[in-house]
C-alpha cells in the first residue's frame, strides 16, 4: 500500500426546498500497516482513529464511514436548533 492522499466527499443532508443541503470533504491515506487514517490535504492525521483494512476491503468506503461518524459526533448538537422544514399541506 502507498501513502497516497485520497479525497472523499459525503452527503450529510440532502437539498430540500431552499436548504442547499450539507456535504463534508475529507482526506485519507492507507499506511504501510494497512490502516485507513483520516488526514488533512497534506497527509497529516486529523485524529487518533484508524481502521484496519481487511484484504480485499474498500479503503474509500471505510474512510467515508469514518468521516460520517466524525461529522455526526461533531454536529449532533449543532443540528438541534436547526429549523424544521415541514411539507406544505393543502386542503
Amino acid at each position: 500500500m502507498s501513502n497516497e492522499i485520497n479525497q472523499i466527499t459525503i452527503q450529510l443532508r440532502a437539498p430540500r426546498g431552499t436548504d442547499a443541503g450539507k456535504i463534508a470533504i475529507g482526506h485519507y491515506v492507507v499506511n504501510a500497516d494497512n490502516f485507513v487514517v483520516l488526514c488533512d490535504e497534506n497527509g497529516k492525521p486529523t485524529g487518533t482513529e484508524k481502521h484496519h483494512l481487511d484484504p480485499g476491503g474498500d479503503a474509500r468506503l471505510v474512510a467515508c464511514r469514518m468521516l460520517r461518524r466524525r461529522q455526526n459526533a461533531r454536529s449532533s448538537s449543532d443540528d438541534f436548533n436547526r429549523p424544521i422544514k415541514y411539507q406544505k399541506i393543502g386542503y
